[in-house]
């Protein structure tokens, strides 16, 4: 039988052990290790080749001296990977969360970052980030259609690959409607709904993910582009910090779409915003002096 990481062992920077194999042995049996794409707490994530798909593939495996409590991100991704078919989320390719040490394989996505992409190139004009929200919307739909939330959106967590977004790192979904204990805490600073902020525990809700998509596209909005005052009053809707005045998911691509005309044409046929629910119309202020004119 082949070695596998367990037999193979280093001190990381961190000065906790790690995985170490030489590359091309095995990291886990039928998947060779490439190189260690990040390093975590818990677990580290690694780019690996396939035998049997012979395609690259992530795989993200416990640390050395895991226990039971640190494959828990693992079962999460699983139970939000194993139901949702989406071409914008990675798809599972192997479980092996019952061998030792426990990891899970998914699809390799070759792109950037968001945040990579505007240190590279500079934020993006109006229309590209509403194009862009909309599709990550759609794989948010779809994700949240098996009863999953995502919780952990941020330029960092969207790649685009051949210019169309992926959304990735599903470790710390929960179910909808599940209950957060008090201290539990995840998400990235700066993109995590309020409700969240302090770890106070609660009912797990779509709203949380409207937001953390807001103020990801926030974050990489050109404010000087045409069309960003615009874009920005959408933003704010799925910013709101009452979660109760955030537009559902459906509602959210709605009001982004009519934000996406401006520059390149959208990736979806404009026929298809039909089947789109339309937005609440916004009453006008009335001018002062109409009321006592009309009664006069």
């Amino acid at each position: 039988m082949e070695p596998h990481a367990a037999s193979m062992e280093s001190r990381l920077g961190d000065g906790r052990p790690g995985w170490d194999p030489e590359p091309g042995a095995p990291l886990v049996p039928g998947l060779l290790a490439g190189e260690r794409m990040t390093v975590g707490y818990h677990r580290e994530t690694w780019l690996c080749w396939s035998v049997g798909l012979w395609a690259p593939a992530v795989v993200k495996i416990v640390r050395p001296g895991w226990s039971r409590q640190w494959t828990e991100a693992l079962d999460r991704e699983v139970r939000a990977l194993r139901n949702v078919a989406h071409p914008a989320v990675p798809r599972l390719l192997g479980d092996g969360r019952q061998n030792c040490p426990p990891y899970i394989a998914v699809e390799y996505l070759d792109g950037p970052a968001l945040d990579e992409c505007v240190e590279a190139d500079g934020p993006l004009p109006a229309g590209d980030t509403a194009r862009l929200g909309v599709l990550v919307l759609g794989a948010l739909r779809a994700l949240h259609a098996t009863g999953n939330a995502h919780l952990d959106i941020s330029p960092d967590n969207v790649l685009l690959v051949d210019r169309r977004p992926r959304l990735v790192d599903l470790g710390a979904s929960r179910p909808l409607g599940s209950e957060l204990q008090p201290g539990e805490e995840f998400g990235t600073d700066g993109f995590i709904a309020p409700e969240l902020a302090g770890a106070p525990g609660g009912r797990v809700t779509a709203a949380m993910d409207v937001y953390s998509l807001g103020a990801t596209l926030l974050a990489v909005l050109d404010e000087a582009s045409d069309g960003a005052d615009h874009m920005a009053d959408r933003l704010a809707a799925l910013t709101a910090s009452d979660p109760d005045r955030r537009p559902g998911v459906d509602l959210a691509m709605s009001s982004l779409s009519r934000c996406a005309g401006a520059g390149a044409a959208p990736p979806w046929p404009r026929w298809a915003d039909r089947h789109l629910p339309r937005p609440p119309r916004r009453r006008r202020a009335r001018r002062p002096g109409l009321t006592s004119v009309a009664r006069g």
